[in-house]
């Protein structure tokens, strides 16, 4: 049997900007330190190469986000065409997430002055995973928080810093020819790595097309001026070391332009920041392993919820990986040499698909726009394979071990390669048996669990006022991004017993059984298209914590709930 979700329109182009300033935007915090590190005083016009690229790729995002509303990460968008090449587009774009959480989070370290930064790395990761045992934590308003505080504090220093950028500041190529330079180019790419991000939110969007494109432009408009500007700063600071400072060069830069005072804080903004995307990538790996499950091309162990709807395996894939990385490579410059051949190789699949694509409705130049992307991509790709032996290694040692678990999934699936055998859907359950009972008022029990008591008390109260009950019994999902459309059912616990209950009144009823990552949209999502009278929720003893971690439910149903709509408190 499958189940449906529920996929609720939430995020605005704000709340979608600030997360991907969280995962895209904190490529500043070390682009600026490795570009130094790898072409000292001639990184600039690297820098400026690097920029332009990344508004390429950005720009054919925008075109991606409004091609597929639903979803237009690699994984989503190339799966019409080819599943083989999606999942190689995945598994890519894992090898990405992993380093991106470990260096994000060391870097953070960095910047917040910590003594031995690798364990305070690896611990901070163990808590980040810890937390998220409690459901995703990346809620958009923190997101805003955290990268409206950064944004001031770039600010400040990009003020301070413009005139020494302006005045002193010099470009020039490195020798050793195009090779050279080339090299360097491809060393600093690491811009590009989160743009696939806002895709992946596309389908959560009120307005995908213009969400996407005002997030993508808005938090494009601040790399580029920050890495020029500061950048250029860089550039103009004299005897600088090319070792030095290569972990947390803003923060010095603040020490430098501004004050000793201002550096602690520059560092402390952007270690949140930093931390905030590792948070973010192991989100996104918990989500894609999970994806990948239900879709019946990783094995179904990874679709095994906890009470919080999260799913158990991949929270502990996404949190140890990145630890054991840490463990054996606890260098910002070797990690970023992992970084870029996932999130390329992921790109460059997707942007070329999407270019490639006869079905789509695309002007020639904008198909040609794409193409030509994918093309430097495939350049910049066959560099890192050539040049950088420990990537390869890495990034091949993610594909072989996820396709020997796709392999495995297709043998516990059966020979067609879907997720199950399973039996045909069941009618929806009712109460009615022989002559149809009236009704004149209808209502809605959101249920979660075994609630027999809560669900038993409003099967009297609707028994009393000849009310059509609802039973809507909510699975939690918690999950990043998009939920498919249909999740099979089996590993799920049955509802029977709802039925069952509800039979013992004599009640017209109804139960239905949905998937959400957002309990209280869900409940206020269904309310109003049923068109019911009454909502009765059931109220119990949480904790501030617990209320913190989960949510407040009821809270959220209060706020969104259409205003003819009662809604009653039942204590559970």
């Amino acid at each position: 049997m499958e189940l449906s979700t529920s996929r609720p329109r939430v995020l605005g182009w704000l709340r979608s900007a600030a997360i991907l300033d969280g995962d895209w935007g904190t490529s500043i915090a070390y682009v600026l330190g490795i570009a130094f590190y790898h072409a000292g005083y001639f990184s600039g016009w690297h820098l400026i190469m690097m920029l332009t690229f990344t508004t390429l790729i950005a720009l054919n995002y925008v075109t991606i986000c409004r091609l597929y509303p639903g979803g237009g990460g690699v994984y989503s968008s190339v799966s019409h065409r080819s599943r083989t090449f999606a999942v190689i587009g995945a598994l890519l774009l894992t090898a990405d997430y992993v380093i991106t959480a470990s260096l994000s989070v060391l870097d953070a370290c960095h910047y917040l002055a910590l003594d031995y930064p690798e364990l305070w790395a690896i611990g901070i990761i163990l808590c980040i995973g810890a937390l998220n045992w409690f459901g995703p934590r990346h809620a958009g308003s923190v997101a805003i928080v955290i990268s409206a505080a950064t944004l001031a504090g770039l600010l400040v220093l990009i003020v301070m810093a413009f005139p020494a950028a302006t005045r002193s500041a010099h470009l020039e190529l490195a020798p050793g020819g195009l090779g050279t330079n080339w090299t360097f180019f491809v060393a600093i790419i690491l811009s590009i790595s989160g743009i696939e991000a806002i895709s992946n939110m596309t389908g959560v969007m009120k307005d995908p097309a213009k969400s996407s494109k005002k997030a993508i432009l808005s938090v494009l408009a601040k790399i580029s001026i920050a890495t020029v500007v500061l950048g250029f700063a860089m550039l103009a600071i004299p005897n600088l070391s090319q070792t030095e400072h290569k972990e947390e060069m803003i923060r010095y830069l603040g020490e430098f332009y501004v004050g000793n005072w201002f550096g602690p804080v520059i560092g402390v903004v952007l270690g949140f920041l930093l931390i905030s995307a590792g948070n973010t990538a192991i989100n996104d790996l918990i989500s894609i392993q999970f994806l990948m499950s239900v879709d019946g091309e990783l094995p179904k162990s990874l679709r095994k919820l906890n009470s919080f709807g999260v799913p158990i395996l991949p929270l502990v894939i996404a949190t140890m990986i990145p630890v054991v990385v840490l463990l054996v490579i606890h260098d910002l410059i070797t990690l970023s040499s992992l970084y870029a051949i996932g999130v390329v190789g992921a790109i460059m699949i997707n942007v070329g698909s999407t270019g490639t694509d006869k079905t789509l409705k695309l002007s020639y130049w904008t198909r040609g726009f794409m193409i030509l992307s994918a093309f430097v991509l495939f350049l910049i790709e066959t560099t890192i394979v050539i040049e950088k032996r420990k990537a390869v290694i890495f990034a091949s040692s993610v594909l072989v071990v996820g396709l020997i678990a796709r392999q495995i999934a297709k043998r516990q699936a059966g020979p067609k390669g879907i997720i199950e055998a399973a039996p045909p859907p069941r009618p929806a359950v009712s109460g009615i048996r022989g002559e149809p009972i009236s009704f004149t008022t209808k209502i809605l029990l959101p249920i979660r669990d075994r609630g027999e008591s809560l669900l038993r008390q409003v099967c009297e109260e609707a028994k009393v006022h000849k009310s059509f009950l609802f039973v809507l019994h909510i699975n939690q999902v918690s999950v990043v991004g998009l939920l498919p459309e249909k999740l099979a059912s089996e590993s799920y616990a049955s509802q029977d017993w709802i039925g069952k209950v509800c039979s013992e009144y004599g009640i017209p009823f109804r139960v239905m059984s949905i998937f959400s990552s957002d309990i209280g949209y869900t409940i206020c999502e269904q309310a109003a298209t049923l068109g019911v009278d009454k909502v009765i929720m059931g109220a119990t003893q949480r904790t501030l914590v617990e209320k913190a971690l989960r949510g407040d439910v009821i809270q959220t149903v209060s706020e969104l709930l259409p205003e003819e709509i009662q809604l009653a408190i039942y204590r559970a």
